[in-house]
């Protein structure tokens, strides 16, 4: 009789002699995918050959397991029958306080092999596995929770009072203190969200920046896709007999990327994740990496396996992202693999742009204009919903003589305004014929 094969959920073995073996499969699978079954009395092949069993057989297995894995599991052991009567053992254990040990030292499931960690990559491994977010002490214990509470509410998710937040979400560690996750979506959350615009092709020379503060993550998260999305410029070609509208990147695409980014960045570090614009791209950039252990095929199939699973969590409830592993698929049905470059100290998506900003345009034109001009015209194709106020800020020019020039450039048509003086926006027309 036949069970099946051996693979990263399933290990074999002839013989209760082999149990040491078993132990350190059961760690290598449950480090690799939370789950691990092992059979003894099945050979290689998965034909069950039967062993002698004592009545404290089982009992041994469970105590030796106690003590061999860290941290402790509680395994299912039972005995089963053969269609000819051949009795065999089945060991299966579920968990996901990883990363386990077997006997102090680390394993992972790699195939049918289990593979013995590096001393080298224990610190990836943990980064990876172990949640780091809520078993790191906050410094700041004084946090509240209003802006996270009325997110949750606006989604659906009723809280009645705080005490079940921080113990649903795992805001506070068994000390009872804040953790870093803690910090992180409540009011007095510190580390600020930017994104970067350059002007050209690298980093040589800084155009914008602007910082999102002030607020929990998940509003920082958003405020920053709702601005990155005020940029995606619609491209009008009308050189053909249909007139074709093309944006200058996929949205969908820079939303997976940017929430896979925030969910996953390791942030424990304290550097946060990173949007950079360029004249040709766009730069979404976490810092860390893929999960240790994950397979390249896995990540791009899109197998997800968070790095920081409590914070996700929380991101799901707020209606932010979706548990389904189907961003990767969704950035690379778009553009392809080539745009993930993945290392050890950060993972990084390139979205080509598909036409020429308007700021380059700009660049391009700009011996038609005054260098006061130019540098309100650039500030306001880059951020279209800025004040004059902020204008003049960045400039250093004036704040009059910013109403005038903008006055000046709306009259001769290379200036418009759209919507409202408190919700539109500024238009600024690459194209226009001056006079």
């Amino acid at each position: 009789m036949k069970i099946g094969i051996e693979d990263e959920y399933t290990e074999f073995k002839k013989s209760l002699a082999e149990k040491d073996r078993g132990y350190k499969a059961l760690a290598a699978m449950l480090n690799k995918h939370c789950t691990a079954t092992v059979y003894f009395g099945v050979d290689d092949s998965g034909t069950v050959i039967g062993l002698d069993i004592g009545k404290d057989t089982l009992k041994t297995l469970s105590q030796e397991i106690e003590s061999k894995i860290e941290p402790k599991i509680t395994p299912v052991i039972e005995v089963l029958d053969s269609d000819d009567g051949k009795k065999y053992i089945r060991v299966h254990a579920e968990g996901t306080d990883r990363p386990y040990s077997k006997d102090g030292a680390f394993f992972i499931r790699v195939g049918e092999e289990n593979k013995q960690i590096p001393t080298s990559d224990l610190r990836r491994l943990f980064q990876s596995y172990s949640d780091l977010l809520k078993l790191s002490e906050s410094f700041n214990q004084n946090l509240s929770f209003s802006e996270l509470t009325t997110d949750l509410t606006l989604n659906g998710l009723h809280i009645e009072d705080e005490s079940r937040l921080l113990s649903h979400f795992q805001l506070k560690m068994p000390n009872g203190k804040y953790n870093i996750q803690a910090e992180l979506v409540s009011d007095q959350n510190v580390i600020p969200l930017t994104v970067v615009i350059f002007s050209g092709k690298d980093r040589t020379a800084l155009s914008f920046r602007t910082d999102f503060s002030g607020h929990n993550l998940l509003r920082e998260v958003r405020s920053v896709e709702t601005y990155v999305l005020s940029l995606n410029e619609t491209s009008v070609d009308m050189s053909s007999p249909v007139r074709k509208d093309s944006k200058l990147f996929d949205p969908d695409a820079f939303r997976e990327a940017w929430f896979n980014a925030a969910v996953h960045n390791t942030w424990t570090s304290g550097i946060p994740p990173t949007v950079h614009i360029f004249d040709d791209r766009m730069e979404i950039i976490s810092n860390g990496s893929t999960p240790y252990g994950q397979s390249e095929e896995d990540f791009f199939n899109g197998v997800s396996t968070p790095i920081n699973e409590s914070l996700m969590r929380i991101f799901i409830a707020a209606g932010i992202c979706e548990h389904t592993g189907h961003g990767i698929p969704v950035i690379t049905g778009k553009y392809g693999r080539d745009v993930f470059r993945i290392s050890e100290g950060c993972v990084k998506v390139t979205l080509p742009f598909n036409n020429v900003r308007g700021s380059v345009l700009l660049r391009k034109k700009s011996s038609d204009y005054t260098e006061s001009e130019t540098k309100i015209l650039d500030i306001l194709a880059m951020e279209p919903k800025i004040t004059l106020d902020r204008v003049s800020e960045l400039t250093g020019i004036g704040y009059s003589n910013v109403k005038r020039i903008v006055g000046d450039l709306q009259r001769r048509g290379d200036l418009t305004r759209e919507g409202s003086r408190k919700s539109g926006k500024w238009v600024v027309n690459t194209d226009a014929d001056r006079s």
